[in-house]
């Protein structure tokens, strides 16, 4: 298989306007016409939504709850409470500026998103090294991604299908219209290696629990987290480098940051570089913690003999901490990545 069998998304299908699918036309034209309003009308809208969101999408706001009170138990609960509202607010502020993404300019793109820190991926680049960008899963990801493409354009990623083909369609040709290359999740990996050998940056998101099977525990806030591990082998496998990167939004703009490159990573051992991955996303989260996306399930595979967190239907929500001893690792165990 060649790389550009796997490119995504394909053309656009006329199978798209069936409607069936009139939900995603309406959010993207909805979206479009968001996309006109001045800045503050947006974030405004955006804080409302967020509420609303907050107070109404129950499921979400008690897995966003229970997240930061196990990675964060030592702040008040009022305290909690008012981060995770401010998650739902920045979600919603960002996502009212796909727009952006979809239709904006270049010149429009450069305004409202910069690219900081060049200064840890510029000699990497000019001595010709493989380099793999390292983040999360944050509410301006997508934002950090077109920066990237708009200074360097040769950079890809994978995408996983959404359940919408329109919106599907949409958000990965926002991801690609500036340059980049993304590849479905669960293609063959040759291409990518490929690609990356071939300098193209690899914007990646190892930071879900996707099961035991390729992963180890690691702490990420202290708590033992079921980890991916192909982020060392990828680098081993390509000689890459391994900058973190992670963008950060503020009244409608957008800080794309790159940080200092892991150094001597890997190591060899898969615990202790996955420990070291997990840090890395650990402190650019810490920047500003409202930002990140804790309505994920970040820690439902448990080490042996501790319960799956969250509640599921058929069962109630267990309180954090029971029988959960042992649950927080100390701050030098080993992480794991994907």
């Amino acid at each position: 298989m060649s790389a550009q069998d796997s490119l995504y998304p394909g053309p656009f299908s006329w199978r798209f306007l069936h409607p069936r699918h009139a939900s995603g036309w309406l959010a993207v034209l909805l979206l479009g016409l968001v996309s006109l309003l001045p800045t503050r009308w947006r974030l405004a809208l955006g804080a409302w939504l967020g509420r609303l969101a907050y107070e109404r999408h129950a499921k979400r706001r008690t897995i966003v709850h229970i997240n930061l009170e196990l990675c964060f138990p030592e702040i008040h609960a009022a305290e909690r409470e008012a981060l995770a509202r401010a998650f739902f607010r920045q979600f919603m502020q960002t996502v009212l500026d796909y727009g952006l993404l979809w239709w904006g300019s270049g010149r429009a793109i450069d305004a409202r998103v910069t690219l900081e820190g060049e200064e840890h991926l510029r000699p990497h680049l000019e001595a010709g090294r493989p380099v793999i960008l390292l983040t999360g899963h944050h509410v301006a990801v997508d934002f950090a991604g077109i920066a990237v493409n708009r200074r360097h354009r040769k950079a890809t990623s994978m995408f996983k299908r959404l359940r919408n083909p329109v919106l599907d369609w949409f958000v990965a040709r926002g991801r690609t219209r500036q340059g980049g290359l993304m590849f479905e999740r669960h293609d063959n990996l040759r291409p990518l290696v490929r690609l990356i050998r071939d300098g193209y940056m690899f914007y990646y998101m190892p930071d879900e629990d996707l099961g035991p099977d390729k992963s180890v525990f690691a702490p990420f806030f202290g708590v033992p987290s079921a980890t991916l591990t192909a982020l060392a082998k990828l680098t081993r496998l390509c000689n890459a480098v391994v900058v973190p990167f992670m963008a950060y939004h503020h009244e409608g703009h957008y800080t794309a940051r790159l940080f200092p490159a892991l150094e001597n990573y890997p190591s060899g051992d898969d615990v202790q570089d996955a420990a070291r991955m997990n840090q890395a996303l650990e402190a650019m989260i810490r920047v500003d913690p409202s930002q990140y996306m804790w309505s994920l399930r970040l820690f439902q595979t448990r080490p042996d003999g501790l319960a799956d967190p969250y509640p599921r239907k058929g069962r109630p929500k267990q309180a954090v901490g029971e029988g959960q001893e042992g649950q927080r690792g100390g701050r030098g165990d080993a992480e794991d990545a994907e």
